[in-house]
């Protein structure tokens, strides 16, 4: 077996055991080079006067009859500040104009930043407890970013404690693609973004590094995750690597220190590329398959640990507490698991999910099997599903321990159709804070565009707890009521295409909400500071 060292590099490589506890095996494969990305969506005819602006449903959609009222408590926490925790929608709202962008009384949480080539932006979000969904608006004017319909300038990647990543990018009128990092601190007060460093670490391909860019590389978000303790943070892209014709399989990594308290607008630290070998925490034959077909899907910190997760495989944990960061793999507690890396073949990532719970100590996994075994379609007549649940366990070595399993059928007997639909329930995400319970996601089948409710289930006593409308794509009849001038119309067709364009990618490439617990760190102050912000940007 072909040592990490004897590799012909440029500088000089990382082989590291992975535990402080534990000394693991490393693990041998053939071949890890796939690709993780979601399938793109072709542009289709938007038919702007049927449907409703989102922003007028989500703020008049009760829950269903019969579902009852959300707690309580949901009304007297957003009363006394900022939610500890939120589900947020990862779909970004544009909106470029003053008029458009909401607000300090719908969104009060803003930040603005300045990017590389020198076009302003803000952000906003409006939060609201679980299992209600929180947004996020950006304004990104023309000519400084594309236009609507050419792209998704700004996306957020990750969120850590009182931290969230967020990328930028636009095209140079000869098509080549910039790319910037933004870090929102909720400590901050006003709230700025500051921008990360550009990366100039050389790419790895074929066996070495292929030298420094003439221009920043461009990270692979999908595959960028965040990570922090105190005022100092990791950003961290990670592939796979084999090298020609050795059996070992290494993790690529490429990643950033710095801290919060850099200076005002722009974080410091050095970007620095380094290969670490992939040791399995448990060895068993089946790590050859799984690092050779791996395909990141979700980055989620835990502990010291940074983890991407292939929810057809298992999870990478790597570790970065240390200088050098220590890579090993955990496959999931799973009865079966797929032959190749065809995601379409199996949809897991819609299934499953991990959920970091008890102020970070804990991690879980769910895991829903449907019993017809169809990717994305209703429920096969006559057949339902098994929700499991389990626990990572941390003591000399990382086990699984299960926690329950129920089933579709226990979930109808103690629940009528009108709490709980019959269908199919998706997006499996633990709740932060009431870890027995989980939000999930309910779609209604049938139609091109979808109704949605998201539904939070006390799974120790398997009662739906709230059941509330999240996309209803009849309800739009009412907002044409109000149009009585040109302009009102423009409005509603702005309106109307910025909604169909979420119903129509949720619809048909449905995204996980994303739990983030950064409004629990927002201070008191924050909402006397917008108008400060917003003057900052330049609006009225």
């Amino acid at each position: 077996m072909a040592h990490v060292g004897s590799l012909r590099r440029s500088r000089t490589p990382v082989a590291v055991a992975l535990s402080d506890d534990v000394c693991r095996k490393p693990v041998v494969v053939a071949r890890s080079d796939a690709v993780c990305g979601y399938i793109l969506l072709a542009s289709r005819a938007y038919n702007l006067l049927a449907s409703r602006a989102y922003d007028l449903l989500a703020s008049r959609a009760p829950p269903l009859a019969g579902s009852g009222s959300l707690s309580s408590s949901v009304a007297v926490s957003a009363a006394a500040g900022f939610p500890k925790w939120v589900l947020l929608e990862p779909f970004v709202f544009r909106r470029d104009d003053d008029d458009s962008f909401p607000d300090e009384t719908k969104a009060p949480i803003r930040a603005s930043g300045l990017t590389s080539w020198g076009a302003r932006f803000s952000i906003a979000f409006s939060l609201a407890e679980p299992p209600l969904i929180s947004h996020i608006y950006a304004q990104l004017p023309v000519p400084g970013f594309p236009g609507p319909d050419e792209g998704d300038p700004l996306a957020i990647l990750a969120t850590h404690g009182p931290l969230a990543l967020l990328r930028v990018a636009t095209h140079t009128p000869t098509l080549l693609l910039l790319q910037d990092l933004f870090i929102y601190s909720a400590h901050e007060n006003p709230c700025l973004l500051k921008i990360l460093p550009p990366c100039t670490e050389p790419a790895f391909a074929d066996g070495q590094f292929l030298g420094r860019p003439a221009t920043p590389r461009l990270l692979n978000t999908a595959s960028t995750g965040l990570w922090c303790r105190g005022n100092q943070f990791v950003v961290a892209e990670l592939s796979l690597y084999r090298p020609g014709s050795s059996f070992m399989v290494f993790a690529d990594i490429c990643l950033l220190r710095s801290c919060t308290s850099s200076s005002h607008n722009r974080c410091d630290g050095r970007w620095k590329s380094m290969l670490a070998e992939i040791l399995s925490a448990n060895p068993d034959d089946n790590d050859l398959r799984h690092l050779s077909s791996w395909q990141t899907e979700t980055i989620i910190p835990f502990r010291k640990w940074l983890c991407w997760i292939d929810y057809n495989r298992g999870i990478l944990f790597c570790n970065m507490s240390k200088v050098t960061p220590t890579v090993s793999f955990l496959e999931f507690p799973l009865d079966k698991f797929p032959l190749t890396s065809t995601r379409i073949a199996t949809g897991n990532c819609w299934y499953r999910g991990v959920s970091i719970v008890d102020h970070g100590r804990e991690l879980k996994f769910v895991n829903v099997a449907r019993q017809d075994g169809i990717f994305f379609e209703a429920l096969e007549p006559g057949t339902g599903f098994t929700i499991t649940c389990h626990t990572l366990v941390l003591d000399c070595r990382m086990v699984w321990k299960k926690d329950y399993t129920v089933t579709s059928d226990e979930l109808w007997d103690a629940n009528a159709s009108d709490r709980l639909p019959r269908g199919i329930l998706m997006f499996p995400r633990v709740d932060i804070d009431r870890p027995h319970v989980v939000h999930f996601l309910y779609i209604e089948f049938g139609h091109v565009e979808k109704n949605m409710w998201v539904v939070a289930i006390d799974m120790s006593t398997k009662t739906v707890e709230s059941l509330s409308v999240y996309i209803d794509r009849k309800d739009s009849s009412t907002d044409t009521l109000c149009i009585k001038t040109v302009e009102d119309l423009r409005h509603f067709q702005r309106e109307s295409l910025r909604t169909d364009s979420l119903i129509r990618q949720k619809s048909m490439s449905p995204m996980p909400f994303l739990p983030c617990e950064f409004p629990k760190f927002l201070s008191r102050k924050m909402t006397k500071s917008t108008s400060a912000v917003r003057s900052l940007n330049g609006q009225k």
